[in-house]
């Protein structure tokens, strides 16, 4: 299994690129590489896309927190998770929510941070099937979904922190 590359490598403030044929081997081996990736890391993660493991392409495996009750402390054989190839955020609100995000790229995924965001979104692309799809997310859902397709972008969410003296490592938010 491939390690999950961490903040300081290049890769990750790279953009992507689109992928061009969903049925190429190499991408269905990627995108398999990331759904066995995040069952092992399923408890602490609510996403990863292709350049954290080193792959620019613009896949992002999203984790259907939306679908979940809300506590979020679903088994991880039950938790849904939305291949999102090619994404584009289509349409954002002017309403904006704040959530606590992390990222597996980042401390190995022990450093947290509030982060605003558009509160709801409007995300088209293509799914493991090659059919287009457009979906609505909202808070939560809406944040995971926008940090990954910053990934794809070669955005981290470090940027939306102002003051670093706001990142705690979980022990700290214990």
């Amino acid at each position: 299994m491939r390690r999950i590359l961490q903040y300081g490598s290049p890769i990750l403030e790279t953009p992507s690129k689109d992928v061009e044929d969903i049925n190429d081997p190499k991408v269905q081996n990627i995108i398999n590489e990331m759904l066995k990736i995040l069952q092992v890391e399923a408890e602490r993660s609510a996403g990863l896309s292709a350049p954290q493991i080193g792959e620019l392409l613009n896949i992002a495996v999203c984790r259907r927190t939306d679908l979940e009750d809300s506590d979020l402390n679903t088994k991880p054989s039950d938790i849904d998770w939305e291949v999102m190839i090619n994404p584009k955020i289509i349409k954002k609100s002017a309403n904006k929510s704040v959530h606590w995000e992390g990222c597996l790229s980042i401390n190995d995924g022990d450093l947290f941070g509030k982060v605003q965001r558009p509160k709801e979104i409007e995300v088209e692309y293509i799914d493991i099937m090659g059919k287009t799809k457009n979906i609505g997310a909202s808070d939560f859902f809406s944040h995971v979904v926008q940090h990954e397709v910053d990934h794809l972008h070669g955005v981290l969410f470090l940027k939306y922190i102002k003051d670093p003296s706001e990142l705690y490592t979980s022990d700290e938010l214990e």
